[in-house]
């Protein structure tokens, strides 16, 4: 009697929430001329059979000084952590913004934190900022994610579909940036440690007031 394979899980399914994208495109425009990064909450939606549905529901922006895998960007990391679990969500993602434009590769360290993050959540992402999407009605990012055979565990698929919540969510962005500069409000995990009164994970005062 032969026993039968257990299926192999379908590709996941992202859905960018606009306050997510609000927040990583605002800690970009703020620090146009530095590598900025941040990382993304998300909660499961739903499972479709072998289908992991996924709305990634904020962003907490982390380093535009210390980019790199410095003692204080990873005591940033495990803050943020402490923050997802207060908040019934747990860290889904990372992304990345160069201070070059035309730069749009994951850097050496960002895939290092990706590999990280895939140790507790398997199916970790990261978004890295595409100016060049800019001049066009698409969401400014490119997707990266681990490939199955490089990991050490648990393999996970590509996504499905990693989608916006509405469609207008960057020229919403766009304009939010240009009319309103609601991204000098924006303060990241630097920007605290320079003055604790700073609210870095909320970050309420760069949101418009439909979503605080």
């Amino acid at each position: 009697m032969s026993s039968q394979a257990p299926a192999a899980p379908a590709a996941p399914s992202f859905t960018l929430q606009e306050k997510a994208y609000l927040k990583f495109f605002f800690h970009a425009a703020k620090h146009p001329h530095a590598s900025v990064t941040g990382v993304f909450l998300g909660r499961r939606r739903a499972a479709e059979g072998n289908q992991e549905i996924w709305d990634v529901v904020d962003a907490i922006p982390l380093c535009h000084n210390w980019t790199n895998l410095s003692p204080m960007a990873e005591v940033g990391l495990e803050l943020a952590s402490i923050y997802a679990k207060e908040t019934e969500s747990r860290i889904v993602g990372y992304y990345h913004a160069s201070g070059w434009a035309q730069d749009v590769a994951l850097p050496a360290h960002g895939h290092h934190i990706l590999q990280s993050l895939t140790r507790e959540f398997p199916l970790a992402f990261a978004l890295v900022f595409n100016a060049a999407k800019l001049s066009t009605d698409s969401a400014a990012i490119d997707v990266v994610m681990i490939e199955p055979s490089k990991q050490n565990s648990r393999n996970a698929p590509k996504p499905e579909r990693f989608d916006l919540a509405d469609a207008e969510i960057p020229a919403r962005a766009k304009s939010l940036v240009q009319r309103k500069k609601l991204e000098r409000s924006l303060v990241d995990f630097d920007d605290y440690l320079e003055d604790p009164s700073k609210d870095w994970l909320k970050n309420e005062a760069a949101l418009p007031l439909s979503l605080v």
